[in-house]
């Protein structure tokens, strides 16, 4: 008889929730009470459960891997929506001049599709972004492919561009709190650029501009997820 007045009463005082994130699969369960406390909830750290907004702090190893430094943020709302931030800085200059010096901003609203594969440590998650870019950028000396230039070996190249694109990508588990992201982004790019010999930078070539349409950046991308907590 007492056991099962303890039981009801520990049902009562529980408080059923439904929390679905479109990183965190969906997940049903029941506030602890004092007298209860569910053990291993994926929605749950200590004496707090993750709610919206979430945070993802990240880098392209891609980009790194071209001596580009690079960082970016991505915020979750409800629903299965995000809004990524990243940013990235090229300050170096290589033997015989050559450069890829550039500045760039690329905000992108990213639309997520339900999970497609569920597992003990992979956990994937497809999304196409829709993207806006600008960049400013000193580059000559190297050949850069897919036409973004005239003739980027031979001639530097500063200026400006300005653009959007669109993104498909996927990211997966790594364990804990940490998360990969392979994609790729095709872009419309309006640049505009002063054009000078590249080997001594000094001699004037011309002004002019050029729209690219083809690939823009490719992400392989280590991320590290961080929440927000509600406590009850």
């Amino acid at each position: 008889m007492l056991i099962s007045i303890f039981f009801v009463g520990s049902l009562q005082a529980q408080e059923v929730f439904h929390y679905r994130s479109p990183v965190l699969r969906e997940y049903r369960g029941v506030m602890p009470s004092a007298t209860y406390m569910p053990i291993g909830s994926p929605a749950q750290i200590g004496g707090s459960r993750w709610v919206d907004p979430m945070l993802m702090v990240k880098t392209n190893v891609t980009e790194l891997a071209t001596t580009t430094l690079n960082a970016g943020v991505e915020i979750f709302s409800e629903g299965r929506f995000s809004v990524s931030l990243p940013v990235s800085y090229n300050p170096w200059t290589f033997n015989d001049n050559k450069k890829i010096k550039h500045l760039a901003f690329q905000p992108e609203f990213r639309i997520w599709f339900g999970e497609t594969f569920r597992g003990s440590f992979i956990n994937v998650q497809s999304f196409i972004g829709l993207q806006l870019h600008y960049l400013y950028y000193n580059t000559g000396g190297i050949n850069i492919p897919f036409g973004m230039f005239p003739d980027p070996k031979n001639t530097r190249y500063q200026g400006q561009g300005t653009g959007g694109g669109v993104t498909y990508a996927n990211q997966f588990g790594l364990g804990g709190r940490w998360r990969g992201e392979i994609g790729t982004t095709l872009v419309f790019s309006y640049l505009w650029y002063d054009s000078y010999e590249c080997k001594t930078c000094g001699a004037f070539k011309g002004a002019g501009t050029r729209r690219y349409l083809g690939p823009g950046k490719s992400s392989l991308s280590i991320i590290y997820l961080s929440v927000s907590y509600a406590l009850y």
